[in-house]
Order: structure tokens, then sequence, then C-alpha cells
């Protein structure tokens, strides 16, 4: 409800959407990206149906003096953001629109969760000064506490990291001047006129448009996504395939539940009959068991909601960051309401069959029931026999799924990364201050890296501006500049990389032809690109001294010096990209991630990294480092939470039903006592008497899992959005699930089979 149903907690949401570019359908590329600066202007000066245009970028800034340096997520915004939300200060004030001025960095505004942290929740903050990447800035505003904002992808693709924004300053950009093509910087929120479609609202952004299109002959196209859907739509799926799991294993603990009352009831025939022989309405009957069942119910409920209110917070706190708005997950009156139903419908399915079975009995037959040769007649078994089945085949249907989702995730945790995970430990750093001019910051990079190098036990030290896994950046595109693409053509899309010449051993990736870059490389024009980069280029033919067009303003020509594997630079479950390697030297990003190769323990050569950069720069914001290990578990982390709820549901289901047909199995044995000593009185063996009991106890339990089986393969369907590296018919996965309920419902079923083969029939004989 709260990530999913619930509307974001904005002034009418419904009418909030992003604006982004969708590129030409013959380039080769997939999805959508952000935006021109340029259009954004053009939009806010004359969009009518445009009620606000706001413009954001991801950014991080390191604030000092207020205790130990720390680098902070933050938002560059336009004046316009938060009343475009409906947002506004719980003190001060947002910004003017004269601070939309190129390089106005001067104001700020706090988030609720830095103003309590890091200042103590001054109520006089406004006006203070604080120092942010070595500038001053004064604060304007602070935020109200029950502002939650999307992050990463959920405000769109290459936004940036997921990390929740803390601080908020003007994006300091003149839009106006902006050149309108390429550079999709910018991620645009709008709020629409009332009364504005979105079909409306889009053509009118396109059609402001119409002049860039034809003098830059633009093939791009603007589209709008729903605010909600584009914050929500990773984790749609996954979230109904939960709470479709969580309904099965519920309908089998009811199931179960209404069995066992069966099985109660089918032994209070004879109290019935005496009830309705002494004057008691059948009614009376039917609320008697019905009320049995509400007790039941009412138990386990209130149960689940003291438990679930004591564990949600646990439980949102170790779910993955990639499901959004977890801060809004709370238990309020309609979860209440819910849980309510929940608990009506259980009652229900518990109790109605029995209570109608228990209220039409007849009453002479019920009288008899007790008598030492009666016997369990088959039709009195039937129904609890369907029930049986029915638990079987939901938990077959839980087992496939589970059965999938844990083999998807063992192929997409074993698929080839391209590099070595193991023993490698890295460490994030931002030059933000602006005492890191481009020279500078070249000796910073140098200097450290020569440092790590000397820490014991370290094979091999490096730097990269974007490690793999962590998404996409310096997004252009990948051409050979001594043989132009025709006219006509698109070119293809390539990630550029700046990396210092280490770095392939250090990620141990393999060199495929040539050689890596080396000292020698500073301020060449020298590249390295990945084997599928090469392919496309220069399919089956010699790439190195050819060149490819580099990024930045200048796009210098790079010679090609080697070849090196392909490597998942966004996540596991997506193709390798195109990568461009470059020197770090021209380009000198403005965060680098080093990383060391060492056999040695992780924790010790973590702190002798911080404690080598912070004696570099006292005054750097130095995040805790990381191992390469933790960066892949951190970029599966949904697909594991999924694939071990997914697990335990089917589990736990399977329980139910093993234990369902061990209650109807031992009760059917001794409802058949007189029966079973009958037939040995007659001769029959034990062994025979123990297969007869197996074969009827495996019937249903068959039955069960051929409908199971029908039902898993008519949804697995659904699930093949979830899927990697695996079928939704996979027969490996569906052979072991089969294997699994004909095993454990065997066992279930041994015990009953067992005692009925020891049966003596005088005791039999006698048995009331």
């Amino acid at each position: 409800r709260s990530v999913l149903l619930e509307p974001l907690p904005f002034h009418d949401p419904a009418r909030l959407y992003l604006a982004r570019t969708i590129p030409p359908p013959d380039s080769g590329l997939n999805g959508n990206f952000p935006i021109n600066a340029r259009h954004y202007y053009e939009w806010r000066t004359h969009c009518r149906a445009c009620a606000s245009v706001s413009l954001l970028q991801f950014e991080e800034l390191t604030l000092t003096g207020a205790g130990e340096p720390i680098k902070l997520p933050a938002l560059g915004i336009s004046s316009n953001f938060f009343p475009t939300l409906g947002a506004a200060p719980a003190l001060g004030r947002g910004f003017l629109a004269e601070e939309d001025a190129p390089g106005h960095f001067g104001e700020v505004i706090l988030s609720d969760a830095l103003w309590r942290s890091r200042f103590s929740a001054d109520p006089h903050i406004v006006g203070r000064t604080i120092e942010l990447n070595g500038e001053a800035h004064i604060v304007v505003g602070v935020m109200p506490a029950n502002l939650h904002l999307p992050k990463g992808n959920e405000w769109g693709s290459f936004f940036g990291p997921s990390k929740t924004p803390l601080l908020f300053r003007p994006l300091g950009i003149d839009a106006s001047q902006a050149r309108p093509i390429g550079n999709l910087n910018y991620t645009c929120l709008i709020r629409l006129n009332p009364g504005v479609s979105p079909t409306q609202a889009t053509a009118a952004l396109n059609s402001l448009l119409a002049d860039f299109v034809r003098q830059y002959r633009l093939e791009t196209k603007i589209i709008l996504i729903p605010f909600q859907q584009q914050v929500t739509g990773a984790s749609r799926a996954g979230l109904w395939l939960l709470l479709a799991m969580v309904a099965t294993v519920l309908l089998i603990v009811c199931v179960n539940v209404g069995n066992l009352m069966l099985v109660r009831t089918a032994g209070r025939y004879r109290e019935a009959a005496i009830r309705l022989a002494l004057g008691a309405g059948r009614a009376h009957l039917f609320s008697m068991v019905l009320t049995e069942a509400l007790a039941l119910v009412l138990a386990g409920s209130l149960a689940g909601l003291a438990l679930a209110s004591a564990a949600l917070r646990s439980i949102a706190a170790a779910a993955p960051a990639s499901i959004p708005r977890l801060d809004d997950v709370h238990l309020d009156g309609r979860v209440l309401a819910f849980a309510v139903s929940a608990a009506a419908v259980s009652t229900l399915l518990s109790g109605l069959l029995p209570a109608w079975r228990l209220s039409r009995i007849a009453v002479q037959d019920s009288l008899k029931a007790g008598a030492a040769t009666s016997t369990e007649t088959a039709h009195k078994l039937h129904v609890r026999e369907l029930l049986v089945a029915l638990e079987v085949a939901l938990s077959t249907t839980l087992l496939v799924a589970g059965g999938l989702l844990t083999l998807s995730f063992f192929r997409l945790t074993h698929t080839p990364k391209g590099f070595d995970t193991a023993n490698i430990v890295t460490l994030d750093v931002s030059y933000l201050s602006p005492q890191y001019a481009h020279g500078v910051r070249r000796r910073y990079v140098e200097e450290t890296i020569e440092k790590l190098a000397q820490i014991p036990g370290v094979q091999a030290a490096a730097a990269i501006n974007l490690l793999p896994l962590r998404g996409d950046d310096w997004f252009s595109g990948l051409e050979d500049p001594d043989r132009p693409a025709p006219p006509a053509s698109h070119a293809a899309f390539a990630n550029f990389r700046f990396v210092t010449p280490q770095y392939w051993r250090a990620m141990g990736i393999p060199l495929l032809e040539g050689r890596y870059l080396n000292a020698s490389d500073k301020g060449r024009p020298t590249a390295v690109i990945s084997e599928q980069a090469a392919a496309y280029l220069w399919p089956n033919q010699d790439p190195i001294g050819r060149h490819v067009l580099g990024v930045g303003s200048q796009s210098p020509s790079l010679e090609v010096v080697g070849v090196v594997g392909d490597v998942r630079a966004k996540s596991l479950d997506e193709n390798p990209p195109m990568i461009v390697y470059e020197h770090y030297w021209r380009i000198q990003p403005i965060g680098m991630s080093f990383l060391v190769r060492t056999p040695a323990d992780p924790s010790s050569t973590a702190r002798a990294m911080r404690s080598i950069l912070s004696s570099l720069d006292p005054e750097m914001a130095i995040p805790h480092p990381v191992t390469m290990r933790q960066i892949v578990g951190d970029s599966v982390a949904g697909r594991r939470l999924q694939m071990d709820l997914a697990a335990a549901f089917a589990l736990f289901a399977l329980l139910l039903a093993s234990l369902a047909t061990y209650a109807v199995i031992a009760f059917a044995v001794a409802r058949r006592t007189p029966e079973l000593g009958i037939r040995a009185a007659l001769g029959a063996r034990p062994l025979q008497l123990m297969a007869m009991v197996l074969l009827d106890a495996m019937r249903p339990v068959l039955l069960g899992l051929l409908a199971g089986l029908a039902c898993a393969l008519s949804l697995t369907r659904f699930l093949a959005t979830q899927l990697f590296g695996v079928t939704p018919y996979d027969p490996l996965t569906i052979a072991a699930v089969a294997t699994i309920v004909l095993a454990v419902a065997a066992l279930a079923c041994l015990t009953p089979a067992r005692r009925a083969a020891r049966i003596d029939p005088l005791t039999a004989l006698r048995f009331e």
C-alpha cells in the first residue's frame, strides 16, 4: 500500500510528470534519457499546458566545520522545484528566481535529517553560514521532516546514485544559452495545468522544439512519464509477486485449518446428533463451528499484527534501497482494516465447510457412528482428500516460483562479470574543494596511488572515475574519426572511463590484444577499448593503431593501443556495454574510486587506505571503504530479498501441506481401524495393509501435484521479467519440485502407513 497504492506525498501528485528524451528508433538505444537544459528553458518560458516546469541534477557536497568532514548527497535545483512539488520549507524560505543565475551557489537549504543530525535542530540556523566544498554558503531554509523525495533511478536512468538528498542549492546555469543538442544532463519535473491531458502536454512540449528539430535534424522525441509510475515502476512487479505469495500462503493456512476442523467435526457427529435430538437447531451447530473458527483466526490475526508491528521497522531497514518510499511504510487504519477483512475471509475459508458439514448430518446415522463395527466410508474422506490436493497444488505452485527465482539468482550471481570480485577493496573520493584545480588533482591522484601501493600485501593499486556495477557515466557516441559513419546511420554509444594504468591488473580484467595504458600515455591521445567496441567498429580487423573519437569539448582522436575483455558496468542482468578507457590525465574527473588488490585482511587494508587519504587532506570527506564483493552484493540485493522470501514461503507452504497430508491420513487410519482389523483377520499381510494406505494417501497428493504443475506452468509467464538465464518452463526446476513434493508427502504418509501395518486384529475389532 505504502509503495504502490498510496499517491505520492505531494500536492495533487496526479498532475506531476517527468519529461524524458526518447532516442531515434534505429539508434540501437533502449529506454529513455534526461533532457537538455535549453529545452527546459523553452518549456518554462512558453509552455501553456504546464503550470510549472522545474529542473534538477544530482551532486555531492563536502560539509566541513560542523564536525568530521562528510560528503553529502545533494540536489542542484531550479528555484521553482519545491513549488512544483507543492512543498515548502518548515523554516526560512525557498530559493528566489534571481538565485537561478549562473554561478550563484551562495544559498543552501537543509533537509530535516541533516538539520537534526549535524546542527542539533538549531532553530536559529536560518542565516547561518556553513562551508560546502571549501566555500561559504548561507542557510536560507530547512525542509520539513515529512518530505520524502525519490532517489537514484526513481528519477529516471542516468540520475545518480540511490542516495537520499540532504542538501539543496541552486543549479546556477543560464539555460537560455545552452546548446540545444546533446548534453542530456538534467531531470525535468513538470506540473500540468488542470484539465490538460498528458497527450496534449506532450504535443505542446515537442512543438516548442520544432525549430531545433529542423535546425539540428533532431530525431529524438519527448515523452511524459507519470511521476508515481517512474518512482514505483521498478518495484511494481516484485511487490505484486510478493503479495500474491503471501496471499497463497494464507490460503494454504486457511485450507489446512479447515481440513483439521473437518477432522475435528467428524469426531463430533454423535455429539451433534445428540444435540439435534435434544432440540438444538442446525443453525446453532453451524454458528458453533464458525465461532470456533473465528476464535482460531482471531488468535492468529492478533498475534500476526503484534509481530508485524514489532518487526516492521527492522523489515523496512533490511529491505534494499531499490524499493522506493520505504520511509512511508507504516501501520495505519487502512492496513488494520485490511487485516480485519483478511481475518473475516480467513474465518469463512476455514470454518464454512466444517460448519456446513456438521449442520447437515443425519441424526440416525450419526448415532450409530460410535458402534464398534462402524468404519469410515469413502465419501466422508473425499472432501478432506480434495483439500489436501488443493494444499499440495498451491504449495507446488509456490515451489516452482521459488525454485525458478532461486535458480535465476544463482545464474545471475555466477554470470561472467568480466572482472574478479575477490580481494579488492575500494574507496570513493570527490575533489569538490576549489583547491583541487586540474594540476592539483593530478598530483593528488598520483601521490595517493603511490602510497596505496606501499600498503603491505597490496599487489596493485589504481583508480577509475566509476567502478563496475555503479551505473552509466560519460555516455557518448562511439565512432572512428578516420572513417566517418554514413549520414543516414546513427552512431552507437559507449561508456567512457578514465583510469590509472594499473586498473585492469587490479580488477583482473584480461588483456586480449595490444597493451594496457602506462605512464608514458600521460598527455597522449591513447585509449584501451572493450572487446565489444572493437568488434563493432572493426569487425574481423586488427583494432590496434586505429582511432576512436574521445569525449569532452575537444573530442580528440584517440589511438587504440589495447583491447580488454567486456565488463558488466550497470548491473549483472544487463549485457556489457561498449567501453572506451582513457588515461585519467586529460579529463581528471571530480570523483575517483581508488582500489587495491590484496590477499590481506580487507578490514586492515581499509583502515590503511583511510589513514593515507586523511593524511593527504584532513579536510576531505572520506567514506568507509567497501569490497567489490559488497558492491556486487548490493547490486543484486533486491533479487536476493525476492528469492529469500519466495523460497521461505514455498518451504513453509510445503510444510503445511505435508502436515495436512499426515493429519488426514492419520485420522483416516484411526477411523478405518475396524476395517483394517477385518482385513488383517481375513489374511491381509502387514505389507499389503501398508501399501494400501500409502496408495490411498498418495492419490490426492498426485492429483494436487499435477494440478499445481499445470497452474505453475500457466502462471510462470508472469515471472518472466523477474528471471535471468532461466525459462519459465525450466525442466530441471519442475523435476526437482515434483521430486521434493512426492518425497515429503511419502514421508508424511509413512508413519500412518506403518501404524496400519502393525494393527492387531483382536484389538481392532474391539476398537471404539
